[in-house]
């Protein structure tokens, strides 16, 4: 049995997928200032036994790993001997529980058929998902999953009209799902999770961690307590993260949980 990691960094929203797993929202903000925030599936090439997937690009140090673009499709995993994740372990920030005004996401975000969407959906049906703190504070989801060899993990793409591409990682192939942006983006990154909220715009802080969220009240509270390293799980033996270019790496690019 292979071992396979898959971490996502940046502003994804998780949210529990009617005891299905997760469904993790990959967000887009074209004409605001987080317009720069691409999302791409990064790992490297000798991972790979076959691709369709199309504008592969080379990337990170020296060129050495490849990148492919994550547009507005819904993704699927599939491969894994896992059973559905039940809820993420470990503790990630909420949406709702930073600002009592976020009634739900806007369904141009949430909705995976609405029109004029401005999300790509992944959905994670199989393994095990950890809420990862980084050391300056950001928050990863990490999904560990395990594959009876000699099969891997594929990712497969679904643009709707246009078809479907895939990649076909081998076994214990580890890859990231991130958002990529210039260096000279200094908008605090965490504000445009409040442009994908139902009444959220007078959001202002980074949303706080876990449950219950406070009491009804427009005021965002940010938590100046550092988020502690979790200890992964046990039986989810993590492999090294394929090292990622340029990264936002404070809390203001953490993933987040709905609700």
């Amino acid at each position: 049995m292979s071992v396979t990691s898959i971490q996502f960094i940046g502003l994804f929203v998780v949210m529990m997928n009617s005891g299905a797993g997760l469904h993790i929202l990959v967000p887009h903000f074209p004409g605001t200032p987080f317009a720069g925030h691409i999302s791409v599936i990064q790992y490297n090439p000798n991972d790979v036994s076959s691709l369709t997937w199309p504008g592969v690009t080379s990337c990170g140090p020296s060129g050495s790993l490849r990148c492919a673009p994550v547009n507005l499709e819904t993704i699927t995993f599939s491969g894994a001997s896992d059973p559905s994740p039940i809820d993420i372990v470990g503790a990630i920030p909420h949406l709702r529980c930073c600002c009592g005004t976020m009634t739900d996401i806007l369904p141009k975000y949430k909705d995976p058929g609405a029109s004029g969407k401005l999300s790509a959906h992944i959905f994670v049906e199989h393994g095990v998902a950890e809420a990862i703190a980084d050391v300056n504070g950001r928050t990863d989801t990490w999904v560990t999953m395990h594959t009876v060899d000699p099969t891997g993990i594929t990712v497969t793409a679904n643009a709707g009209t246009s078809g479907s591409v895939n990649i076909v990682f081998k076994p214990g192939a580890p890859f990231t799902i991130l958002n990529t942006m210039t260096s000279t983006d200094t908008t605090p990154h965490f504000l445009a999770y409040y442009l994908m909220g139902v009444n959220s715009s007078g959001c202002a802080a980074v949303p706080t961690g876990g449950l219950p969220c406070a009491a009804q009240t427009a005021e965002c509270v940010l938590s100046k307590a550092p988020l502690k390293p979790i200890k992964p799980l046990a039986r989810a033996k993590r492999t090294g993260h394929v090292h990622a270019g340029v990264l936002e790496v404070t809390a203001d690019c953490s993933n987040s949980h709905f609700p």
